[in-house]
């Protein structure tokens, strides 16, 4: 289930750091029943070994926005009030506490930034077919860790094999953990049609992540799965929410962020 979110405040622009993306996951986080966020934020879903979350989220949206630069470097970015947010979950009790504790709170807290929810909007689905063109909402990221005395991590463009292989052994894995079906083989093709790399930071932690379109042709019941949880890794920290460009829903137009 994915929901639209569109967030106003007392003042004309928000403003935050340039990379915001544990600012925006801590608010939703914090805006859960608390044993709900306790579970997802401590527990989660587990693959063998492997965490997961089953949630993402869009960069913001405003129809403006400002970088603001400190001794020639860019550290924060100034939104025009109101904006919108993108929110999905595989799970659709997270995203129905979403919707219900932020129509309940008078105030929400994006970092520092005071706002309230002046509407929100279930999104309906798609119809789900084998080949859509797709635009990313929040970039996508594909990565291997590997040890050499320490761990580091190597991210892959779309233009590299690696970078199909291990966005379709992500979206396997959480397949499997939503319907409880092991699925061995499928059909998947992820073609960049316009992209870039964007470079980000969590926690300080650099993610090296592409925008852009893509298309993308796998079984429907997969793309259900990518639709709602996202596509590529780390979609809790805001990574890998899609729309269908196609769609038939007609949605407001937005200047992208930074």
């Amino acid at each position: 289930m994915k929901i639209k979110l569109l967030f106003n405040s007392d003042n004309e622009y928000i403003i935050l750091p340039i990379h915001h993306n544990y600012l925006l996951q801590s608010m939703f986080y914090n805006n859960l029943p608390t044993p709900l966020a306790n579970f997802l934020h401590e527990i989660g879903f587990f693959y063998y070994k492997r965490q997961f979350k089953l949630f993402t989220f869009s960069k913001i949206q405003s129809k403006y926005f400002e970088l603001i630069r400190e001794k020639s470097k860019i550290t924060k970015i100034k939104y025009k009030t109101p904006i919108t947010i993108f929110i999905s979950s595989a799970i659709n009790d997270f995203t129905k506490n979403w919707g219900e504790t932020f129509l309940k709170k008078e105030n929400i807290f994006l970092g520092k930034n005071p706002l309230y929810l002046e509407s929100i909007e279930v999104l309906q689905n798609p119809y789900f077919e084998e080949d859509f063109i797709i635009k990313t909402l929040s970039p996508i990221t594909a990565y291997k860790t590997f040890e050499n005395g320490k761990k580091y991590y190597r991210y892959y463009s779309p233009s590299e094999p690696e970078f199909q292989y291990l966005i379709k052994e992500n979206l396997r894995k959480k397949f499997e953990i939503i319907t409880g079906e092991e699925i061995s083989e499928f059909p998947i093709e992820i073609q960049p049609i316009k992209t870039k790399k964007v470079l980000f930071k969590y926690k300080d932690f650099p993610i090296e992540a592409y925008e852009g379109t893509f298309k993308i042709k796998t079984i429907p019941e997969l793309f259900k799965t990518v639709y709602d949880a996202g596509l590529g890794a780390k979609n809790s920290q805001g990574f890998g929410m899609v729309e269908i460009l196609n769609n038939t829903i007609k949605r407001e137009k937005y200047v992208d962020s930074y």
